[in-house]
């Protein structure tokens, strides 16, 4: 089960990072490089936290094991959390940042998760 849950947990991360960049293209192409870039650290900003979360998730696996994969699941939830802010901080000190274009890419990106996993679940059954 463990190596399900690892194995959806790269698919949904290589699909959200397909929408990013297929985000950043976009703005690229239709509104400059300005937009583009802050499309693509939206999409940075959903994707790099995941991937921790994921990783710490994954980490333990099995019956025996269940307190580890308890406090991993709690650390890394706690850990894309923190890391989501530090990197929103982060990015919005860059001056030529496009706030709407990068929460944009953010949001898309972010809710990309629930109809991959609804498709990904209904054809693995």
């Amino acid at each position: 089960m463990a190596q399900q849950g690892r194995l959806l947990a790269k698919k949904v991360l290589f699909i959200q990072s397909l929408v990013a960049t297929v985000l950043a293209i976009f703005f690229t192409v239709y509104f400059g490089k300005y937009d583009g870039l802050s499309a693509l650290y939206g999409g940075l900003i959903c994707v790099l936290p995941g991937a921790v979360f994921a990783f710490l998730v994954f980490r333990y696996t099995g019956a025996s094991r269940i307190k580890l994969v308890v406090r991993s699941f709690n650390k890394g939830s706690k850990l894309k959390f923190l890391f989501t802010i530090v990197l929103f901080v982060f990015v919005y000190r860059w001056q030529n940042l496009q706030p709407l274009t990068l929460l944009i890419t953010y949001v898309v990106t972010l809710m990309a998760q629930w109809p991959i996993i609804i498709f990904l679940n209904r054809v693995t059954r």
